[in-house]
């Protein structure tokens, strides 16, 4: 099993995104971070994160990190032993989401960075999750830390729609979703795994979008399990 595992947070977190998970793992993989913060699109994203990239590895994308995941196991899948994808969609940026990013990128311009909203980062949690207001804080600082450069920047990588490709996806696939995720909801996911060949779709309950820091010990099982499979 390879163990080198590259991993692509979702838009405005950082590295600290899987450090839950990296505990969980302990020393059954080797943790690599991509670099999804330099880059205006996705493809330009993906090309950064295949140069930096092992040979081979594993890659695990969440949210934003899952489409830039998607593009390098589609333009290198020699190089993908196995694709996990988390809390991600193939679905377009709509024209509302398209409206809103112009928005925050005029807001940005005009009065710099004010760092992450807790209000919207909390609608990407369990209402019941105990460590919230812990969370929250440390979804907070991982964006203050990043700032306003990169949020422009990320703002600026429009997604596509990316249902057509889903079955030339080659990689061994496993899919993890949350069914009370508010950001990206069930159907999306099932969508993404009955795209994809013989992928597997695991569903976690009592969990939100940011799966990896409120299920990280679940994830960790659900991953080793799936690449043992392999």
């Amino acid at each position: 099993m390879i163990r080198n595992t590259v991993c692509l947070p979702g838009f405005m977190l950082g590295p600290g995104l899987f450090d839950d998970l990296a505990r969980s793992l302990g020393d059954r993989l080797d943790l690599l971070h991509g670099d999804v913060y330099s880059d205006t699109s996705i493809t330009g994203m993906a090309r950064r994160v295949l140069d930096d990239a092992p040979e081979q590895f594993n890659l695990l994308g969440f949210s934003m990190g899952g489409f830039v995941a998607r593009e390098i196991a589609l333009t290198a899948p020699e190089r993908v032993a196995a694709l996990i994808l988390i809390g991600t969609s193939a679905r377009a940026t709509t024209e509302a989401e398209h409206a809103r990013k112009e928005a925050i990128l005029s807001q940005l311009a005009e009065t710099g960075f004010k760092g992450m909203s807790r209000r919207a980062l909390s609608r990407g949690l369990h209402p019941d999750h105990p460590d919230r207001d812990a969370l929250v804080a440390r979804l907070r600082a991982m964006g203050a830390e990043l700032g306003g450069a990169v949020m422009a920047r990320q703002l600026q990588a429009t997604r596509v729609d990316g249902y057509g490709d889903l079955p030339k996806i080659a990689a061994p696939t496993l899919v993890v979703a949350a069914r009370d995720d508010l950001l990206r909801p069930l159907a999306e996911l099932e969508a993404l795994a009955a795209g994809i060949p013989n992928a597997r779709l695991e569903v976690f309950e009592d969990c939100g979008h940011i799966i990896p820091m409120e299920k990280p010990d679940q994830l960790a099982e659900s991953i080793m399990a799936f690449l043992n499979g392999i």
